[in-house]
């Protein structure tokens, strides 16, 4: 009797503590459960996009402003890259505004395997791999060209250096005229400045091939510039009027917009 009596004293011993210990755990846990619904539950969501608009850009200044979001945003950039330290995985981009041409820096986006630098300095040892940066123009990021031009002119004003990406070079969206012109005086300013030698859908001079192809800034520009070095007909249209100048972009833009796809 008297080892039952022992034994059914331990037995109580040990189920008191059992039931303490979890009676301790579950404070415990109700304790965090309460701490963790006090702090306040914020939704993941994806980072935010940066809106590409045009018409906000009035200097360069603003390019390189939507290039810096861009390149800390959508770019991802700075996932791989810093700005003025070496604890990147990649070259610190400080100062490469000035050390590499606008050109080779476009190409580093859109074609990383064209160049490829093999010794690349890391915390004082060399590090020899290929490069596996991505092509940036494509998916999953797929910048888009206004998107690239911009990242470019942030680089270069980074880097203390002169911004080359000229506004014009910046496309407008398709679905937004960017002349307000009249493009039926357009149409009688093209019957006369440029009729003799180019066409709208004739067999001799036809323009709609080009313009299909051309983006509207490309156009801008090819009618700006030509007359420079052209014939005389077309160094005429660099003393165009401003007014008969967005006349005569509007009907192109208008003939582009309602032309058939070659």
């Amino acid at each position: 009797m008297g080892v039952l009596a022992l034994g059914g004293a331990l037995l109580l011993f040990v189920k008191a503590r059992f039931m303490r210990v979890v009676a301790f755990v579950a404070i415990v846990l109700g304790a965090f459960t309460l701490v963790s619904l006090s702090i306040p539950q914020l939704a993941s969501m994806p980072p935010v996009m940066e809106k590409f608009d045009v018409a906000s850009i009035k200097d360069k200044k603003d390019l390189a402003g939507i290039g810096q979001k861009i390149f800390f945003g959508k770019g991802q950039c700075a996932l791989c890259h810093t700005i003025g330290t070496s604890e990147g995985r990649c070259p610190d981009l400080k100062g490469i505004g000035a050390k590499l041409t606008r050109q080779f820096i476009y190409e580093s986006l859109t074609q990383p395997q064209a160049y490829v630098y093999m010794d690349y300095q890391h915390v004082g040892r060399a590090k020899f791999f290929p490069a596996k940066m991505p092509y940036i123009n494509k998916k999953p990021i797929g910048l888009s060209n206004n998107e690239i031009l911009a990242v470019i002119a942030f680089l270069q004003s980074m880097s203390g250096e002169e911004i080359t990406v000229d506004l014009s070079e910046i496309e407008a969206p398709r679905d937004v005229v960017a002349v307000m012109g009249d493009k039926v005086a357009g149409q009688k300013a093209f019957q006369s400045l440029c009729a003799k030698c180019h066409s709208i859908g004739g067999t001799r001079g036809n323009l709609v091939p080009v313009l299909n192809k051309q983006s509207d800034a490309a156009i801008r520009r090819a009618i700006l510039t030509e007359p420079k070095t052209g014939s005389k007909d077309h160094q005429s249209l660099g003393r165009l009027p401003v007014k008969e100048f967005d006349d005569l972009i509007t009907y192109l833009q208008d003939v582009k917009a309602t032309a058939k796809p070659l």
